[in-house]
């Protein structure tokens, strides 16, 4: 026999829904256009360019607006409901209150197993891609803000450029200054022209008539058309642990924990041949190198193992606001908006967020472990949705 919903948790259940998706909707768009124009700001894309990159923002702010739309709903809807009467007639009826929260609840676990998908691969996958559209449009990038300003700077591949004039996209006695081996490289020439070449990662420019000087006052006089190519990847460049999935994170944990013991074991090894020949300044280096290489991966180590607790931490507030939110909304139920906007929505996220960033940044620092400190705001608040279920339940 097929399972079939009670007809008024189906009729909450389309509720929550319904206000649900408008008020994510609304929350999302608001939230969306801030994260392109930021991410449009600092990689320096054209307005055109940034609507471009909307449909990657989109994931990449959905873990959070989800659970702050989530709690907003429970507001509303069972606010509407008690200030309606509509829960006091539903008790009349016999039907214990925890049932009509079922629906939110049901919603709230289904919402933060997706939230915890979307932040483990969707985000990841959303930077990647805009990471990808940056570097697809740079060349326009470069051509229209020497168009305007007349230079260009760019501090990932250290290439400034100085151009007279921009004719379509050719440049006018260009001047390019690179480093190249940790020494600066002058270019110029009468005319010149950019172009990207996205499989190898680098900045191709055809050069004519002109002179490169080399480290030295050393000059190298050319005519017609010489090329040169200039590698924009830093190679020291390190991934957010944000932009990582949880697996990349916990192989990279494990590097660096095998690491970690290599360099004790070198350290122990060291200071037993340093302490063997007497050579007790060379001990002194030694113990500052790896103290310092120690250090340094440690604080990779606490921000990695951080951002994989706050994930699931961060998810799960989905279910536990909806625990919280809907017995609030049905204890202290106004059918205004504002008066359940001002009792349950404000106070929760004012607190809870807030709470969820200090702890971050402490567990990130090393100070506290986020084995346990990530779940301290959720579990203040599981004890407060217990005092006031309680309170639902027998009044």
């Amino acid at each position: 026999m097929p399972f079939k919903i009670p007809i008024l948790q189906r009729y909450i259940l389309w509720e929550v829904l319904r206000v649900f998706a408008f008020v994510l909707t609304c929350i999302t768009v608001l939230l969306v256009f801030v994260g392109v124009f930021q991410q449009a700001t600092e990689r320096g894309l054209t307005p055109a360019h940034a609507l471009q990159v909307l449909p990657f923002v989109v994931p990449h702010m959905l873990p959070f607006t989800i659970p702050a739309a989530m709690l907003l709903t429970v507001s509303l809807v069972y606010g509407r409901l008690a200030g309606d009467q509509e829960v006091i007639a539903a008790k009349s009826a016999g039907i214990h209150p925890v049932s009509l929260m079922l629906p939110a609840l049901f919603l709230g676990a289904t919402l933060s197993a997706g939230t915890l998908v979307l932040s483990d691969q969707m985000i990841p996958w959303s930077m990647t891609k805009i990471e990808q559209h940056a570097i697809s449009v740079l060349e326009d990038v470069f051509i229209e803000r020497l168009r305007t300003e007349l230079q260009f700077s760019d501090r990932g591949t250290g290439l400034h450029v100085h151009v007279a004039a921009v004719d379509d996209r050719k440049l006018i006695h260009p001047v390019f200054r690179y480093a190249k081996n940790g020494r600066i490289v002058t270019m110029q020439a009468e005319e010149a022209e950019l172009r990207l070449d996205l499989k190898r990662q680098e900045v191709v420019i055809a050069m004519t008539n002109g002179f490169i000087e080399l480290p030295g006052d050393h000059r190298v006089f050319f005519s017609g058309t010489q090329e040169e190519r200039i590698r924009w990847e830093r190679e020291d460049e390190v991934r957010k642990a944000r932009d990582l999935p949880i697996l990349s994170i916990g192989t990279e944990i494990e590097q660096i924990e095998s690491f970690r013991e290599t360099q004790k074991k070198k350290r122990a090894i060291q200071a037993f041949m340093s302490m063997t020949g007497a050579n007790f300044q060379q001990l002194v280096g030694d113990v500052k190198t790896t103290t310092k290489e120690l250090n340094g991966d440690r604080k990779r180590y606490n921000k990695l193992n951080t951002e994989v607790h706050s994930r699931y931490a961060m998810a799960c507030s989905c279910f536990f606001f909806a625990l919280l939110g809907s017995p609030v909304a049905i204890r202290f139920g106004q059918s205004q908006f504002l008066k359940s906007f001002m009792l349950c929505f404000v106070p929760i996220v004012c607190g809870y967020y807030p709470l969820m960033l200090g702890l971050m940044a402490q567990s990130k620092n090393g100070h506290i472990s986020p084995v346990w400190s990530m779940w301290i705001a959720n579990l203040i608040v599981i004890a407060l949705s217990w005092f006031v279920m309680r309170k639902v339940v027998r009044y």
